[in-house]
């Protein structure tokens, strides 16, 4: 379980940084498993960096990666923060090109979330590591960064009279095994990064309650294709934690997917 000033740390800022969680043996599996993932979906055919791949569901698609949902490890960054009954939102895994412009998810502002990030090689601020602007998944009014929220890529954006790269912003600079764990509505951005770098997540959600909540739940997933929705292989699973924050979404209605 993650301590209280951890806790704190995250909802003070909106991020917190869990060094050496994985071992190197632990993320060679994960990148032998996710390349394996990326290629039988391309039918073999060779990554050609010409944009981003993006996968969801993904950690279900493999042995290792699919036990990491359950592992204390993981299981308990969900549970410390958002409760003992927190939901599975869904698993993503990603293979980035070129810069990640300044983004927030503002319906994470609305459902607590929280995004437990893998980066797979070493990270510096000039290489790709994580930036986030400390805070700023806090509703203020007004809103002075609703300028960097909505993923501008176009060269000749100057929010506030400078470059993207150059907001200021903290650099999270990481190495493989570390887990960057996050709210998707802080503002957020990545620069310099390699082409074919490996982001993977997972990413849970606090259960929807009230009636408020669950109207707005089940309007989010109305809007999209893959969030909320429940692997087989989840519903299925002979383990309970796995069953535990999938189960919840068939209460509500929600689709499950077939893997």
């Amino acid at each position: 379980m993650l301590s209280k000033e951890q806790v704190t740390h995250f909802e003070t800022f909106g991020f917190l940084v869990l060094r050496n969680v994985l071992s190197r043996d632990e993320v060679d599996i994960m990148i032998k498993e996710s390349e394996e993932i990326f290629s039988e979906l391309r039918q073999g055919k060779p990554f050609t960096a010409q944009e981003r791949e993006a996968v969801q569901p993904f950690f279900e698609r493999k042995p290792f990666l699919h036990s990491l949902l359950a592992d204390d490890r993981i299981y308990s960054i969900g549970e410390s923060i958002l409760g003992s009954d927190f939901m599975l939102v869904v698993t993503e895994g990603n293979l980035h090109v070129g810069d990640t412009p300044w983004h927030a998810g503002e319906e994470a502002r609305v459902l607590r979330t929280v995004k437990i990030g893998f980066y797979l090689e070493p990270l510096t601020i000039n290489t790709g590591s994580l930036r986030v602007i400390p805070g700023t998944h806090k509703i203020s009014s007004p809103d002075y960064f609703s300028i960097l929220k909505t993923a501008n890529k176009n060269s000749d954006f100057m929010p506030f009279g400078v470059s993207p790269k150059e907001i200021p912003s903290y650099p999270i600079q990481s190495d493989p095994g570390d887990l960057i764990v996050f709210t998707e509505s802080v503002v957020h951005a990545a620069f310099g990064g390699r082409d074919g770098r490996h982001q993977h997540a997972i990413n849970f959600c606090e259960y929807p309650k009230s009636e408020e909540l669950i109207a707005f739940t089940k309007d989010w997933y109305s809007r999209t294709v893959n969030i909320f929705r429940p692997p087989i292989s989840n519903i299925n699973s002979d383990n309970a934690r796995l069953r535990r924050m999938s189960e919840g979404w068939l209460q509500l209605g929600f689709e499950p997917v077939n893997i």
